[in-house]
């Protein structure tokens, strides 16, 4: 499964966005052509626009962002996780935001690398304080506040718990707990990558196993019938389960076109134990 989905229905579709903005050099991450694509596919009056992610480039979070403005449909938020740096602005896209009690919030200022003489470092200051001003807008535009309030809270690295992105407007509304945030914990030495300071500890804690319920969910969500989450979960995978459950779930809606070749299902049959392994690595814990 990947960390970047969008499933497209005919009343609601679904876009799931746990992953890095922009591509980095091994090719992970979503970039704003490939979600463009996708989103402009959708032709359903409602968006649920799930989001766990740190950031990254932010000129394909800016493209994201006001590709999600420009479309037609009601978008909902749901900031599940974690919505850091520029994935905090692509959460003010919808026009509903709805935040786990347990996620996170956070934002700064934009940073970048140059190389070259003194007027070059002073061109990319240059851009840097005109990405911030596109960022002041969106912020500006969502919570009421004025340009120095919001400075203020990107100057200093501010993360947010639930009722203070709430209280502070950046949020419409708080919902249940969504995950364990120390299965955030993965984020971590890509934070540190990316220069954040001010990491809170909770997401340092010790990680959870998750119980074969939530295994079960996780591959209920992921598509899979109940017979055949079940089937995996006691013998792991194998071809001769893609069509098993079929009665009791609707035909899936065929996904649109990728700029991406998709790729081809594992062949070998894994063991109960690997699966677990896979789903617990995808939820974030460890065993």
């Amino acid at each position: 499964m990947r960390w970047y989905e969008i499933k497209a229905k005919s009343d609601v579709s679904e876009i799931w966005l746990y992953d890095e903005i922009g591509k980095d050099w091994l090719g992970e991450g979503i970039s704003a052509k490939e979600f463009l694509v996708e989103l402009n596919a959708i032709k359903s009056p409602k968006i649920d626009l799930r989001i766990n992610s740190i950031g990254g480039a932010v000129f394909d979070g800016a493209a994201i962002y006001n590709a999600i403005r420009r479309h037609s449909a009601n978008v909902t938020t749901y900031i599940d996780g974690i919505a850091a740096s520029i994935a905090s602005v692509i959460a003010l896209a919808g026009d509903k935001v709805i935040m786990a009690k347990n996620a996170l919030y956070m934002m700064h200022n934009p940073s970048g690398f140059a190389y070259g003489n003194s007027e070059d470092m002073r061109k990319v200051a240059g851009i840097l304080d005109k990405v911030r001003d596109t960022m002041l807008s969106a912020y500006r535009e969502k919570t009421g506040k004025s340009d120095e309030e919001i400075t203020a809270l990107l100057d200093g690295e501010t993360w947010l718990e639930a009722d203070q992105a709430l209280e502070a407007g950046f949020v419409d509304e708080i919902g249940d707990k969504m995950m364990d945030l120390a299965a955030c914990a993965q984020f971590i030495p890509t934070m540190s990558k990316m220069g954040f300071k001010n990491i809170p500890q909770v997401l340092q804690a010790k990680k959870e196993v998750p119980s074969q319920k939530e295994l079960e969910r996780f591959l209920r969500d992921a598509g899979c019938s109940r017979k055949v989450a079940k089937s995996i979960l006691a013998k792991g995978y194998s071809e001769d389960l893609c069509d098993a459950g079929a009665d009791e779930d609707p035909t899936p809606v065929a996904a649109p076109p990728r700029d991406v070749e998709e790729p081809k299902p594992p062949t070998r049959k894994d063991t109960a134990a690997e699966l677990r392994i896979r789903a617990a690595r995808l939820l974030g814990t460890t065993t």
